[in-house]
């Protein structure tokens, strides 16, 4: 068994150009074409809110472990609950958004990751400010 013949070089007989890329072969794929977890039916819609509420639930003792330091068990329990209560709220709209971003775009897988590090990291940095500003 042999290999296939190389195509000739540019500028020998026979050569041929390749071809020009057009704008119909440069345009995103359509969400059919993408795997079944990534086309957004119903659900796979509910398994993916379970799974941001689960990286939510992760970024929450992240965030708790964080805000603890350097703090007594009294300054925790008289911690006050409005910026509690906002720091919960917003770790659990950045992990379901930031998943469903990544599951649902169309970007690169790269940049897809990077967004949601942005967005639950964020989240669990700013949450950990607030929990630690109101035990203070």
């Amino acid at each position: 068994m042999s290999a296939p013949q190389l195509p000739p070089p540019p500028g020998f007989p026979g050569w041929t150009a390749p071809l020009p890329v057009t704008p119909a072969a440069a345009q995103p794929r359509s969400p059919s074409d993408r795997p079944a977890w990534r086309q957004g039916r119903a659900g796979w819609a509910l398994l993916h809110i379970a799974i941001g509420v689960g990286i939510a639930f992760a970024t929450m003792l992240v965030a708790l472990v964080f805000a603890t330091i350097g703090r007594t068990q009294a300054q925790m329990d008289n911690a006050e609950d409005g910026p509690v209560a906002v720091g919960v709220l917003l770790i659990l709209a950045g992990a379901i958004v930031g998943w469903f971003l990544f599951a649902y775009l169309g970007w690169s897988l790269g940049r897809r990751w990077v967004l949601l590090g942005l967005l639950v990291g964020g989240s669990c940095a700013v949450a950990a400010i607030l929990f630690s500003v109101a035990s203070a």
